[in-house]
């Protein structure tokens, strides 16, 4: 794995535009999680918020049950109002603490709540003594009143975001300006009972107004000029001066903290009440107004930033998901492309590499005008294609002259060949003359040792024809006997002596067949004679195997091949047929054999074993060698043809023989018959006048 790692230029290309694809999807991933992740957790904080907002709505009603408990008691009315009001207010109480139980609340809120319900618990004592003393009742549910507004400063200062902070704290703002206003309303109320206020009643109430200015102001200072436009339109008019012209009378109004008695009783307050409930009761009314508003505001805020938030995250995961989506999509393109280039590329190299130009050397034909790659783009990959195209240009071009030059050779060595042969049967035929008419035994042997090598001329010529490519002049035209061929194979090399011809069955060769096959048995029995013992005999025999195929078998004594270099001989039989260029001079009659047997399928092997010699294996098809049937008319026929015109002889009229020599000397005729059926039987299959040119 490591090395694979570390061998990262030898990766495929899908997997190395992966790895650089994989770097900035990556960062595009974690930071589209991370985007995605914060506005869950902003949605998240957006509905804890909304659960806040449901405590606060709870606890409004809480605070306004309280202070109309207080103004129920400083109006003095009775107590079935009381207890009315008291069952709405705990009822009220019921609703917050379900509120709370299901929200999730801060510390400090925490804290806060647990101390209001201990004062809200001491409200069945407070409401018992309400008739007895009502300026201390109003303080206690006063500071009821102040504990229930700190919890909500508390809960109004949870709101993180600026636009919900600022609209939770004015909300607060309106619900204390409402509450001195109340506190206000229960104030005189105490006192209108009474006919008179106290001191601690009238330093109460400038207080209170003081305090309800400076929260106005506060108000003013956080609220939006929309919410501002509203509080100012509720908070003005003719029932706010009314409450305020009375206010003013009665904290002007003499006060007195004794009760009053006899005579000297003071003037009433110069207030009705029922104005003052009237006049108050509609600046409350407007203020519930406003704080509804600003309720509903909050409400609203939240739940729009908190849809804000979903639809973010739902926004960025759909971006995301398109994103990989689309990086997918160019990355699989782009990819698919390059590979499709470089398929082409390669589809293009490996057709010319393998089949065009080999096509073209072993042909030497082929046209100058090329297939052009199949990459029409002008990028990178384009170039390439067209640098590849001029690259199969110059290579077509360098093939097609190289295949020139060897037609040229070729033409060159047929052509020498030719008239190297003509020159060599010419001279064969002045042999034959004065061997005819020669009676000196030994001149007569001199002359065979050159007709010999001169056959062997005629012979090397050939060959040379064969790795040319052309084709020999010399055809038989009738089919031969079998060993005719065996014994016309012998003739041909150097060592004649030493070949052993053994009886071949019946067959014929036929006459197309005959003179390669016995150019191809000659190579062979040269072979075995050069790389064999002098002392030793190589023998050629022939039998008839399955099928009628002849097998012929040329066996010599020699030292053998190692299994390498037999390997590689047999290989070479096998791809000299294929047209396989000659690379070594000494594998030139191998290379011949191998032609020859690939021209009529002939099968050609070697088989050895170390130090035991070499044996050669020709396989002939039964259709190129067939049984001849043997009967005694058709002996006699074949002994009458032979004796009218054998095909060792020349198709005229032979010359007359010479005079028989001297008893006492060695004739030519005893010497010539030792060689006759040996020698002088292939170079005369052609007519007398054909030459080769």
């Amino acid at each position: 794995m490591f090395n694979a790692l570390v061998n990262w230029r030898n990766w495929r290309l899908p997997v190395k535009l992966a790895a650089v694809l994989i770097v900035p999807v990556t960062i595009a991933v974690g930071s589209g999680l991370l985007q995605i992740n914060s506005q869950i957790d902003r949605a998240e904080s957006y509905a804890a918020l909304q659960r806040l907002v449901k405590v606060r709505a709870a606890l409004i009603p809480v605070i306004e049950g309280v202070q109309a408990e207080r103004r129920i008691v400083a109006e003095g009315v009775g107590p079935e109002l009381l207890s009315e009001q008291s069952k709405r207010t705990d009822d009220a109480r019921a609703v917050l603490r379900d509120q709370i139980g299901r929200t999730s609340v801060s510390e400090v809120v925490t804290a806060r709540l647990s101390d209001v319900q201990n004062r809200i618990g001491d409200l069945t004592v407070l409401r018992d003594r309400s008739s007895n003393d009502i300026p201390a009742v109003i303080k206690i549910y006063t500071e009821l009143t102040d504990a229930l507004l700190d919890v909500d400063e508390v809960m109004a200062s949870e709101f993180g975001d600026a636009a919900l902070l600022r609209t939770a704290m004015g909300l607060h703002h309106v619900v204390h300006v409402r509450d001195q206003v109340l506190f206000q309303q229960a104030v005189v109320l105490s006192g209108l009972t009474r006919g008179q206020l106290t001191n601690a009643e009238v330093r109460a109430l400038v207080e209170s107004n003081v305090k309800l200015g400076y929260i106005a102001d506060e108000f003013a200072a956080l609220a939006t000029p929309d919410q501002m436009k509203v509080y100012g339109k509720n908070f003005s008019g003719p029932d706010t001066e009314a409450q305020r012209t009375m206010l003013a009378a009665a904290v002007l109004h003499p006060t007195s903290d004794v009760p009053p008695a006899g005579p000297n009783r003071p003037k009433p307050l110069p207030i009705a009440k029922q104005d003052w409930t009237n006049a108050t009761g509609a600046v409350v009314s407007a203020m519930d107004s406003v704080v509804t508003g600003l309720q509903d505001d909050l409400r609203n805020t939240a739940n729009r930033l908190r849809d804000e938030s979903s639809d973010a995250a739902g926004t960025a995961s759909a971006i995301l998901f398109a994103s990989l989506i689309l990086a997918a999509t160019v990355g699989f393109v782009v990819g698919r492309y390059l590979l499709r280039s470089l398929n082409a590329l390669r589809r293009s190299a490996l057709d010319v590499a393998w089949e065009k130009l080999p096509e073209m050397v072993a042909t030497g034909r082929g046209s100058t005008e090329i297939e052009r790659v199949p990459v029409s783009t002008t990028e990178e990959f384009g170039q390439v294609a067209r640098a590849f195209d001029e690259v199969h240009q110059q290579a077509v071009k360098s093939v097609i002259e190289q295949a020139g030059m060897r037609a040229n050779m070729r033409n060159i060595f047929v052509n020498l060949s030719r008239r190297s042969q003509s020159l060599v049967e010419r001279q064969l035929k002045l042999m034959e003359e004065l061997e005819k008419y020669e009676e000196d035994p030994d001149q007569l042997a001199n002359l065979f040792k050159l007709d010999h090598l001169a056959t062997r001329m005629r012979r090397n010529n050939e060959n040379l024809m064969v790795l040319s490519g052309g084709d020999v002049a010399r055809r038989f035209h009738k089919p031969i006997p079998l060993t005719d061929v065996l014994r016309a194979a012998a003739a041909e090399i150097e060592q004649y002596q030493r070949v052993m011809v053994h009886t071949a069955p019946n067959a014929e060769v036929v006459g197309y067949v005959a003179s390669d096959l016995v150019r191809l048995l000659a190579e062979l029995l040269d072979n075995a004679t050069a790389f064999s013992p002098p002392h030793t005999q190589v023998s050629i025999s022939a039998s008839i195997e399955a099928g009628d195929i002849v097998q012929i078998d040329v066996v010599d004594h020699g030292i053998g091949i190692d299994p390498e270099a037999l390997a590689a001989a047999n290989h070479r039989l096998e791809v000299a047929g294929e047209g396989v260029e000659v690379q070594v001079f000494r594998e030139m009659g191998l290379f011949v054999v191998g032609r020859l047997a690939a021209r009529h399928q002939i099968v050609v092997r070697l088989d050895a074993k170390q130090g035991t010699g070499t044996r050669a294996i020709v396989l002939v098809p039964a259709e190129l060698a067939p049984r001849r049937e043997e009967s005694w008319e058709s002996f006699r026929g074949e002994t009458i043809e032979r004796q009218q015109a054998s095909w060792f002889q020349q198709t005229k009229p032979a010359a007359a023989p010479p005079p028989p020599p001297a008893t006492a000397r060695q004739t030519p005729e005893s010497a010539r018959g030792f060689l006759d059926a040996f020698q002088r039987g292939v170079q005369r299959g052609l007519p007398d006048h054909q030459e080769s040119r």
